[in-house]
């Protein structure tokens, strides 16, 4: 029997992707009730990445209703019984009194296709930091069991998700407790580019909606910044009255640029002719700003000079010339509204048609 195991370089080998390719291939699967093993480096943003998962399968399937196990939170197999099933009941609140039933025996792990059965729907159940379940001291006997139990149980999904370790490899690969629960999948890229998962809660809660196509163009609007992309999402709700379109996102865009104006202009106040033209330069062109075509074009002075009106642009917090965001630009600006207001409201280097007919120049 071969692992389980498709690592995201092989896949790239296999298929052409197209964007969201995999995405959807989870939501697929999780429809169809076949079980995950989702894992990533720490910092790429696992949590995230199945937070959006489960949003989008419980908005796409109303008959879906997904439950959020933190493992992190037991330490014990004992105290996990517990917490799964203190989870479930927080969900379910008028199905509580079946904990008197199911308390503190592995009975607990059937409480899903209960669930389900009683309220005539599909309930997912989504355990999160599942590297840690190694510490258990019957981790292997135990796992074997909550396999058989998940596995057996029908209307249910069920979602496994953490950090990629050794430990989690070891638990899912042929013969680890968890082979054969489902298919495990490292991811490659970085979840946290898209935090669309809260913006569509937004909408959500307020009995409105908004396209994921949307809610990614709002996020990379201003570069996935989490302040500016709720304070984004707030001004588009407002001007939303049933569905917020681009159109809709552009147009309170607008009104961001306009609510922080008078702080911008006073941060331009303060600075010299020369850091004037260096952020235009590094906004008009981005990069290779040392060379002689932009230092003359721009009247920067030389390559030197440039080096200390970036030092001091960055002691200022306006640019951050070592951001990872940065690609092949010298320089990426610390507040991405900030950049925008320069370039629509400043420079005018381009314009953006506002709401009430105006355009801001």
């Amino acid at each position: 029997m071969t692992d389980p195991f498709i690592s995201f370089e092989k896949m790239a080998e296999l298929y052409t992707f197209e964007r969201d390719w995999l995405f959807e291939k989870f939501l697929v699967k999780l429809n169809t009730h076949r079980h995950l093993l989702l894992t990533a480096d720490q910092h790429w943003g696992i949590q995230e990445y199945v937070k959006e998962l489960g949003f989008q399968l419980e908005e796409k399937h109303q008959d879906i209703q997904i439950c959020y196990v933190d493992v992190r939170l037991a330490q014990t197999s004992a105290s996990f019984l517990k917490l799964f099933q203190a989870s479930l009941f927080h969900k379910f609140q008028e199905l509580e009194s079946l904990g008197d039933i199911y308390s503190g025996s592995l009975n607990t792990l059937k409480l899903p296709s209960i669930i389900a059965r009683k309220k005539r729907i599909r309930v997912g159940v989504f355990l999160s930091n599942s590297h840690l379940f190694h510490r258990y001291k019957d981790a292997d006997s135990f796992l074997r069991t909550l396999r058989l139990y998940f596995q057996d149980q029908k209307k249910c999904i069920f979602c496994l998700y953490g950090n990629d370790t050794s430990y989690i490899r070891e638990l899912v690969h042929t013969p680890g407790p968890l082979s054969g629960l489902g298919q495990l999948f490292e991811l490659r890229h970085d979840p946290t580019k898209h935090r669309s998962a809260s913006v569509r809660r937004i909408f959500h809660d307020q009995n409105k909606s908004i396209a994921y196509t949307t809610s990614i163009h709002m996020s990379y609007t201003v570069d996935n910044d989490p302040f500016y992309l709720k304070l984004l999402a707030w001004h588009a709700l407002i001007r939303t009255r049933n569905h917020c379109t681009e159109k809709t996102v552009d147009e309170a865009l607008n009104d961001l640029i306009l609510h922080f104006e008078h702080h911008f202009r006073r941060i331009v106040e303060g600075l010299t002719i020369k850091q004037l033209s260096f952020l235009k330069a590094s906004i008009e062109v981005g990069y290779k700003l040392c060379s002689e075509a932009i230092l003359k074009a721009y009247q920067l002075g030389s390559s030197s000079n440039v080096a200390r009106i970036k030092q001091s642009l960055e002691n200022m917090d306006i640019i951050d010339t070592g951001s990872h965001d940065a690609g092949k630009h010298d320089t990426v600006f610390v507040d991405p509204v900030f950049r925008k207001w320069m370039k629509i409201r400043y420079f005018k280097i381009d314009s953006v048609p506002l709401s009430h007919g105006k355009t801001l120049k």
